[in-house]
């Protein structure tokens, strides 16, 4: 018998072996671990136990998606031919819509029928702002006042109002005839003041120093929380200019 030739690796070959048997080394523990056999896939299922056990799986919400498509288009001239009072008028011609009036009577003449005219707003909030002295000191104390009164002849309620105080102004004291006012971190006075019968007023002042001399805009801001029910919206909001001297 022939002695066996054992041919030494070039050093191509023994590279390429090297690198295998480290990547098999670093692969190990991961095949040993992961249950990485032949079976039914399962880790730690004996091999050839059977085929995989499949898990339910949750039922899936079918997706339902939008379209403009889908809606149907909204037919304005069926709309106007509908009659919703019934009394023979269709609702495109009726000016009064939702109330019968087949006269169609319109005394001033504005667009609404004389059985449905829109009633006049009964509450008013009329909001005035003063500053005393004026023009003032620099570092003297002043004081800013504001009158709410309802002119109107019903409550008016919920009350709400605002002084932004500009950052010259610096509030040392307030106070409210009633209700609660409080300072926010901005520097704005915030209250809550209740209702408010006709005819009567109520007072929010406010003690500042003035820090810094020049012109101050100042406001204010008060009405009822129902917004649709203040007749005139044009009186709750008033401005004055502050004169600071040295």
């Amino acid at each position: 018998m022939s002695p066996l030739a054992i041919r030494p690796l070039s050093f191509t070959a023994w590279q390429a072996r090297f690198a295998r048997i480290a990547l098999l080394t670093a692969l190990a523990p991961q095949l040993s671990g992961s249950g990485a056999c032949v079976g039914n896939g399962v880790a730690g299922a004996p091999p050839d136990s059977g085929p995989p056990a499949v898990a339910a799986s949750p039922a899936t919400r079918p997706t339902l998606r939008f379209s403009p498509e889908d809606e149907a288009p909204i037919d304005i001239e069926k709309l106007n031919r509908l009659d919703t009072d019934g009394d023979g008028i269709p609702d495109g011609e009726d000016n009064c819509p939702n109330t019968p009036n087949s006269t169609q009577a319109d005394k001033d003449g504005d667009g609404f029928g004389d059985v449905c005219e829109p009633q006049p707003l009964r509450v008013d909030t009329d909001t005035h702002l003063t500053i005393t002295p004026s023009p003032a000191r620099l570092n003297q104390p002043l004081t800013v006042t504001m009158r709410v009164r309802n002119t109107g002849t019903e409550d008016a309620s919920f009350i709400g109002a605002s002084i932004p105080l500009p950052n010259a102004l610096d509030p040392v004291a307030v106070t409210s005839s009633q209700g609660t006012c409080t300072r926010s971190r901005e520097g704005s006075i915030l209250c809550k003041l209740g209702n408010l019968a006709p005819k009567q007023e109520l007072v929010v002042t406010v003690q500042c120093i003035p820090r810094a001399i020049g012109n101050l805009t100042v406001r204010a801001f008060a009405m009822t929380e129902i917004l649709d029910r203040d007749a005139n919206s044009g009186n709750d909001d008033p401005t004055t200019l502050l004169t600071v001297l040295p």
